[in-house]
């Protein structure tokens, strides 16, 4: 029985602490387990896309390291996966939304750079990316700052359309944050038309788990 619990364990916790919330794993095509430098990943290679992104975020991994913005391809998936490019954006009117953002990872040129990876990418409207969303990053940040260690999971839901490389615009983006105080479960419309307060946003983990399919610690 203790063997059993003590391979669970294995299973489910990734680097950092990161609670492995659907099981992924290199053996699989569409939940395959990337563990990165910066943050872990469930990566689906067949639709070329994350599943979800998570990190941990504290006040070390902030710093003065400029943002890098050389959006790449990640040469780290199998050679079979399907990859997004950074030129599948253009002119789509949808921005390249970061799952784990640059500023979170900016306390080294190599970690801020990893977060440019196109498999971080997910598209977003701008009034999301640069709206709620942005402000929510901003605010764990300042709870960084302040001392909390942080446990942050990100990603997307359903699809409204498709651009360049047939890459998933997500219907949804939703993000979870866990804090010793506190954590909140968010899911944002990916839309136009977005009201500026985060906190609008909020749902119970119970309706997220349901809506993802995913497992929260």
């Amino acid at each position: 029985m203790l063997l059993g619990i003590l391979l669970y364990l294995q299973v489910a916790l990734l680097p950092g602490g990161i609670f492995n919330v659907s099981g992924a794993s290199t053996a699989s095509t569409t939940n395959y387990l990337l563990v990165k430098k910066g943050y872990v990943m469930s990566y689906d290679g067949l639709q070329g896309k994350a599943n979800w992104v998570a990190w941990t975020l504290s006040s070390s991994d902030i710093g003065d390291v400029p943002r890098s913005n050389r959006f790449r391809q990640d040469d780290d998936l199998p050679r079979q996966f399907k990859r997004i490019d950074a030129d599948d954006y253009k002119y789509s009117g949808y921005d390249r939304g970061h799952l784990c953002n640059s500023e979170d990872r900016s306390s080294s040129t190599f970690l801020n750079a990893e977060t440019f990876l196109m498999s971080n990418m997910i598209p977003q409207t701008p009034e999301l990316n640069r709206g709620p969303w942005e402000r929510l990053e901003a605010y764990c940040r300042k709870l960084a700052k302040r001392g909390q260690k942080l446990t942050i999971y990100a990603g997307g839901i359903g699809v409204v359309d498709k651009i360049g490389n047939e890459v998933v615009i997500p219907k949804y983006c939703w993000k979870v944050v866990i804090s010793p105080e506190k954590s909140w479960y968010l899911l944002f419309p990916n839309s136009h038309d977005l009201h500026p307060n985060w906190q609008t946003f909020a749902v119970s983990k119970s309706t997220l788990e349901k809506m993802t399919g995913l497992r929260f610690p």
